[in-house]
């Protein structure tokens, strides 16, 4: 019987369906027919697509859209014809390629418009001419080394036919000169970077232009700026704190996509300050700076310090609050049926709740093993705080409700009540909170430390 009524309940949402489709695609096609009579062919054909568009069984719909589809269309073939006549070749060839989309998007909607095989014909000798054109300007703005105007021109015949001549090989040039040439200069100023991504630019293109390969590679050679990574220092109440932030900078550092950046090995470095016996101020000391870093093969050293680690855990605070339960009451009503009257009775729930916070001050510092002047120096704090809140209560919760202010059932706050009765008890660890903390912090050393390798190689 329930099968019956649902298959039955199907066929009339259908039905309601496909009359609201057709009362909607019957509007738009009485707004077609109203700008034909006007004259206005191209809005008629606009309507008449929403139309076939709502309901493509339509055929007023599709009648409307032939005929004003048409017009549209030889419009677009009037218009290519007096660009073709005017030997203005640019625009013509791009009317022509929007009535090929116009009439390709109608035929899509089911209604396939005549194109004639003459104006296809027509474009074709146009199309040829415009090519010859493009080619020539292409080539005598390649000579006098307007690059720009070149690509521009060999783009626009690769467009239109991919094979013509050897245009591919001459719009490579025309995109790769120019880069190739700035590569070159920001390398006799030691620009790195600059030439560096100049010609990686110009690689992505074409990877055996000239000797682009090899003049990467000196770049990214004399570009590389190497950084050791000190003992940091603790100056929390908390144990531990400087070897767990240096760990998780070096690994968020190691990730960093500056090709420029470089991490001195780590045994390598320790294996020199312990030869050295150089504690951190020796290291920077300016003399012994330099010979420390040209040993290691360091630009510069980064320094870190642990200003303070503050955890605070509030107690645990319990409110018993004030609600009600509901609760089903029968009896027989006038007609003699039993029927149940739902009541109210006051109980109490308790609700708990508990907060932690976490604050972490961080120092950071670039110090240039060559000069022993400090480049970057930032302070770092982040904050993180949790907090559970959480309802229990001794009867049955599915009938429990809260209590408005003026002690009177509250229905639209159950919904809260019921997620509190869900939640949580457990606070996140403190551990976890404070590698939540480090490991932010250690990922804004990176980009600090990426924006000022931008400045240092430039």
């Amino acid at each position: 019987m329930l099968a019956a009524r649902f298959i039955q309940f199907s066929w009339v949402l259908v039905i309601a369906i496909a009359w609201t489709g057709c009362s909607g695609s019957k509007a738009y096609v009485k707004r077609g027919l109203k700008m034909e009579e006007l004259g206005m062919m191209d809005q008629a054909a606009r309507f008449y697509q929403t139309a076939v568009s709502k309901n493509s069984y339509n055929p007023d719909a599709l009648a409307g859209l032939q005929r004003a589809g048409q017009w549209v269309l030889n419009d677009y073939l009037r218009q290519f014809d007096e660009f073709r006549m005017a030997h203005n070749r640019a625009r013509a060839v791009v009317v022509f390629e929007e009535a090929e989309a116009y009439a390709s998007k109608i035929e899509k909607l089911g209604v396939r418009l005549v194109f004639l095989e003459s104006a296809r014909t027509a474009f074709e000798q146009v199309k040829n001419a415009h090519l010859d054109e493009l080619y020539a300007d292409g080539v005598e703005a390649l000579e006098t080394e307007d690059f720009g105007t070149a690509l521009e021109q060999f783009s626009e015949i690769l467009r239109l036919q991919e094979d013509y001549e050897d245009t591919a090989a001459l719009a490579r040039i025309a995109y790769c000169e120019p880069l190739y040439r700035e590569g070159v200069q920001a390398l006799d100023i030691e620009h790195w970077r600059t030439a560096f991504t100049n010609l990686e630019r110009l690689m992505e293109r074409d990877d055996l232009y000239k000797d682009a390969a090899e003049l990467r590679a000196l770049a990214l050679e004399n570009g590389r700026f190497a950084m050791a990574l000190v003992a940091f220092e603790n100056g929390s109440n908390r144990m531990g704190m400087e070897t767990k932030l240096r760990s998780f900078v070096q690994q968020a550092i190691a990730k960093s996509s500056d090709p420029f950046l470089m991490l001195v090995d780590r045994e390598n470095q320790a294996l020199i300050l312990q030869e050295h016996q150089l504690a951190l101020s020796g290291v920077l000391d300016g003399s012994t700076s330099v010979q420390v870093g040209s040993m290691m093969g360091a630009k510069a050293i980064l320094k870190g310090t642990v200003v303070s680690c503050d955890v605070n855990t509030s107690r645990l605070q319990k409110f018993d609050q004030a609600g009600f339960e509901s609760y089903r009451v029968e009896r027989v009503n006038e007609d003699g049926k039993k029927v149940y009257d739902t009541k109210y009775r006051s109980v109490r729930y308790q609700e708990y709740t508990r907060s932690r916070s976490v604050n972490l001050t961080i120092q950071i510092q670039l110090i240039s093993l060559e000069t022993g002047k400090t480049e970057m120096s930032e302070i770092l704090t982040r904050s993180l705080r949790d907090e559970v809140d959480y309802v229990r209560y001794s009867g049955n919760a599915k009938y429990l409700y809260p209590a408005t202010s003026s002690g009177t059932v509250s229905r639209s706050g159950r919904s809260v009540l019921m997620r509190k009765m869900q939640n949580r008890t457990e606070l996140n660890s403190e551990s976890k909170m404070v590698d939540d903390l480090i490991i932010d912090c250690a990922s804004s050393v990176n980009r600090l430390v990426e924006n000022e390798l931008k400045r240092l190689v430039p």
